[in-house]
């Protein structure tokens, strides 16, 4: 199993790292974890196999997570205008939050994207809590996150009922005897105690965990094999190297702060 960071910023675009997304190679499969821009181009930059794609998951719909997912799809249907040199993808899994499937398919036909016409197959799947994907390589099952809390009474008092309820999911991947822990975007350490604990890989957002030092202390004791520090706060984007230090004085050879095209293997 191999993990690459495509994208490591929070909410805001700034020099030298893209919006969140982390690309999965297990077995024959390659699977994207949230479709932050440019998702499309760092696939890829990167070198991954892209024609191996099996299935991509959002775990919410804010921009910096979402951003990459039309010209990721339109990008698959292009390809095939150009097999020679581009990776070729019949089909594939394109899992969201449940509430954002339907407006996900009519911004496809806003933007031309018409499924009818579309050289790639979309095969959407809601998400909820529990099992949302699995094949011969890895399982992965979602948990929500309280990302969205303080926006939940705002919400409800909207009065619609086609719009966004606050769906937000980190994921647990299993596969190869491994088991990785996705975050997504949390409320707060809490929501991935009980996932971190005994993980070979826990992918932990940043953003929302500020200070670092009180947040990794909650982890201290779990056993964790390994921790990458992604979706970062843009007052830190030129700290790599301050963030590493505070980490490594908490949890000591367990935490890797992410930089764009980090690759690690499990």
């Amino acid at each position: 199993m191999k993990i690459t960071v495509l994208g490591s910023a929070s909410g805001i675009s700034m020099r030298g790292r893209g919006h969140t997304s982390v690309a999965l190679e297990s077995g024959n499969g390659l699977y994207v974890f949230d479709l932050g821009e440019p998702v499309g181009r760092e696939l890829l930059a990167r070198g991954l196999p892209v024609e191996h794609l099996k299935a991509a998951f959002v775990s919410h719909m804010h921009s910096d997570h979402a951003g990459g997912l039309f010209q990721f799809v339109k990008n698959l249907h292009l390809y095939h205008n150009h097999p020679d040199y581009l990776p070729q993808v019949e089909e594939f899994v394109l899992a969201l939050p449940a509430e954002a499937v339907e407006a996900v398919k009519a911004f496809m036909i806003a933007s031309y994207m018409f499924p009818e016409r579309t050289n790639v197959k979309v095969n959407y799947v809601e998400i909820t809590e529990g099992r949302c994907y699995e094949d011969e390589n890895i399982t992965v099952d979602a948990f929500g996150t309280s990302h969205f809390e303080g926006l939940k009474e705002y919400l409800a008092g909207r009065g619609d009922e086609k719009g966004p309820r606050g769906e937000a999911f980190g994921f647990e991947i299993r596969g190869e005897d491994r088991r990785v822990v996705y975050s997504g975007d949390l409320g707060g350490i809490d929501d991935i105690i009980g996932r971190a604990a005994g993980a070979d890989l826990l992918l932990l957002e940043f953003g929302h965990l500020i200070p670092l030092e009180d947040n990794l202390r909650k982890l201290a004791g779990l056993g964790t094999r390994k921790i990458i520090l992604t979706h970062i706060f843009p007052d830190y984007n030129e700290k790599t190297r301050e963030l590493q230090e505070t980490a490594d004085a908490v949890l000591p050879g367990v935490v890797t702060v992410a930089e764009d095209g980090l690759v690690f293997g499990l």
